[in-house]
């Protein structure tokens, strides 16, 4: 509401890095985006932009302007959810930004949880690697992320984390299913449904195969946790996943995690992040607390 048309322009072409992408998602013509911009440069003084065959770079004074935009947005955002609350309305959007392998059931029942106290929230949730929930978050771009084994980042704060402890996926009447606990030892043979090369449990798998001298028998490949478990459920092979990727697969019995108990396989971090400039507004502190929660019931279950 307090937002110009000239500030929603410049912060849309620094975002976009073009005027044509930010008249797109403006929904404006190009034209009169351009405009805007030219005129505010002229009475500055000095330009915004370097104007570059490939799109548009901030200047020194751009990336001071948009500092100054994005910490204003900022504030605003802050004062109509505070206002919100003192309507006792309880509306608003909270943007969360998460790794694929969480947007099964441990998302779903914590969001469906925290909508059903919140049933005037917008929500909005994206699937990004970590790389891009740490670039989302520190931009301003998503209120909180969760993932695995985020990198540490000056532009974060860490609001909750917990130790996920690696398991092999089965059905429940295959062999290793019975066992309380097992060591990659025990995979040896095994058909093998594993994430890329690259990827966050692959990397520390890899590792442990070659620690361990072991040959894997991978048979698919694929960077989907829900497709990885269809192929366990088919009785295409088995996997490893953390234990929250596949809570309602065990709560329903169609899965059996059976943990990892190798010294050569660490298991992962799972980290809930928030920007560190600046505070949560109360809608983000409720998610927040929410997933807090999770963590916690979680933690009691594995």
């Amino acid at each position: 509401m307090l937002k110009s048309r000239l500030v929603r322009y410049i912060d849309a072409v620094a975002r976009h890095g073009s005027v044509r992408k930010a008249s797109e998602i403006l929904n404006i013509a190009p034209s009169a985006v351009n405009r805007q911009i030219l005129e505010f440069e002229r009475a500055l003084g000095m330009p915004l932009f370097d104007r570059l065959p490939r799109g548009m770079k901030l200047t020194s004074a751009g990336e001071v302007v948009v500092s100054h935009i994005r910490r204003m947005d900022s504030e605003l955002n802050m004062m109509d959810a505070r206002l919100r609350d003192l309507k006792g309305l309880q509306a608003g959007t909270v943007r969360l930004v998460a790794a694929s392998g969480l947007m099964s059931s441990f998302i779903a029942s914590t969001a469906a949880r925290f909508c059903e106290a919140h049933p005037m929230v917008d929500l909005k949730i994206d699937t990004l690697s970590s790389e891009e929930i740490v670039q989302a978050v520190g931009a301003g771009d998503a209120d909180l992320g969760l993932s695995f084994d985020l990198p540490r980042d000056p532009a974060l704060t860490t609001l909750a984390s917990m130790h996920q402890p690696l398991g092999v996926v089965v059905r429940p009447n295959h062999v290793l299913a019975r066992r309380p606990a097992l060591r990659l030892n025990d995979c040896v043979g095994e058909r093998l449904i594993l994430p890329p090369r690259g990827s966050g449990i692959r990397v520390l798998l890899d590792v442990a195969f070659a620690e361990t001298r072991i040959d894997p028998n991978v048979v698919v490949v694929s960077n989907s946790v829900e497709l990885r478990k269809a192929f366990v459920r088919e009785g295409t092979g088995i996997t490893i996943l953390a234990a929250v990727d596949l809570v309602a697969d065990v709560t329903d019995g169609a899965l059996r995690h059976v943990p990892l108990a190798d010294p050569h396989v660490p298991g992962q971090t799972l980290k809930l992040v928030s920007r560190a400039k600046g505070s949560l507004e109360p809608l983000q502190a409720k998610l927040a607390e929410t997933f807090r929660r999770a963590f916690a019931d979680l933690g009691a279950s594995v």
